[in-house]
């Protein structure tokens, strides 16, 4: 990464920043694309942001663009407004990429677009690789149309990365940010069943997957960025009950999830799947964290 020019979209993020803030270290220049560049300079200082596509100057390379940006699917319960939001953060975001970068002088050598195992769908209980049968649901469309229109830039000769993360874990932000506050209350619990999948992943691989999908020339299309054990609710809860050393006998029944939180509820949390890393096990990448135990252990 040393001297290479990477421009970054959702950098001020939970995946975003921490992606930042490595390549920084490792000698890259990352620009950001925040809608208020003075606020996001105080998160991440040492990071170039400017408002707008227009603002980069058309003789500056482009070497990578790692495309995060998103509203966060579990920000609150889904209605029509909020979910044209999910599309025109992700689509939309993308689609401006592409319209930019098609005028420009160079394009990009390689695009690491954003995803999520939500591209699959709801499944049972069947391993999932990157070839996985999609079902179709809102969350699966959004996933498809947000890979259709990063596709656009295999027309410029870039090559392209689809990342198709589980659920992400780390401190201070993402899924288990929300979950910690009634796990050590001792409030936590399986939901509905508890038989459905939860493909995690730790933060630091999260971005070292993306380091290593930037630096593999010969890996591209989907990537399936969770770790290669998966496990259902119910084992993903009892392991976070563990790691805080509380109870975890407040199971939320189906009816009352729904109840709470509709549509949201049915596509993401009383449906999974089972994915597995295939291709970044194939060719060759070492996980930091193999085992959700482990992870959580360096988390909490």
């Amino acid at each position: 990464m040393q001297d290479k020019i990477v421009l970054v979209t959702g950098a001020t993020g939970f995946i975003g920043s921490q992606f930042c803030r490595e390549a920084l270290s490792r000698g890259a220049r990352v620009i950001g694309l925040s809608r208020d560049p003075q606020q996001a300079l105080k998160k991440l200082p040492g990071v170039e942001f400017v408002e707008n596509l227009d603002a980069l100057s058309p003789e500056q390379p482009i070497d990578y663009i790692v495309n995060l940006a998103g509203e966060p699917l579990v920000a609150g319960r889904w209605n029509d407004r909020r979910k044209q939001a999910f599309v025109d953060s992700r689509v939309g975001t993308t689609n401006r990429l592409f319209e930019h970068f098609q005028k420009a002088p160079l394009p990009p050598s390689v695009l690491v677009s954003g995803s999520a195992v939500g591209y699959y769908g709801p499944h049972q209980d069947e391993p999932l690789g990157e070839d996985g049968v999609q079902h179709d649901c809102f969350a699966s469309r959004l996933c498809l149309e947000w890979e259709q229109s990063a596709s656009q830039f295999a027309s410029l000769g870039t090559r392209i990365c689809y990342l198709r993360t589980g659920i992400v874990l780390g401190a201070g932000g993402g899924a288990l940010s929300r979950m910690l506050l009634p796990f050590r209350m001792g409030l936590g619990g399986r939901l509905g069943s508890g038989k459905q999948w939860m493909p995690w992943i730790h933060i630091a691989d999260e971005v070292a997957i993306i380091f290593y999908c930037l630096e593999q020339s010969a890996l591209q299309g989907a990537v399936n960025a969770t770790a290669p054990n998966p496990v259902t609710n119910r084992q993903f809860t009892a392991a976070l009950g563990s790691a805080l050393h509380r109870p975890t006998i407040f199971p939320m029944p189906e009816p009352v999830a729904v109840l709470l939180f509709g549509e949201m509820a049915r596509e993401l949390l009383l449906t999974g799947q089972r994915a597995c890393p295939r291709k970044l096990l194939e060719s060759g990448y070492s996980f930091h964290f193999v085992e959700l135990d482990e992870a959580l252990g360096d988390i909490v």
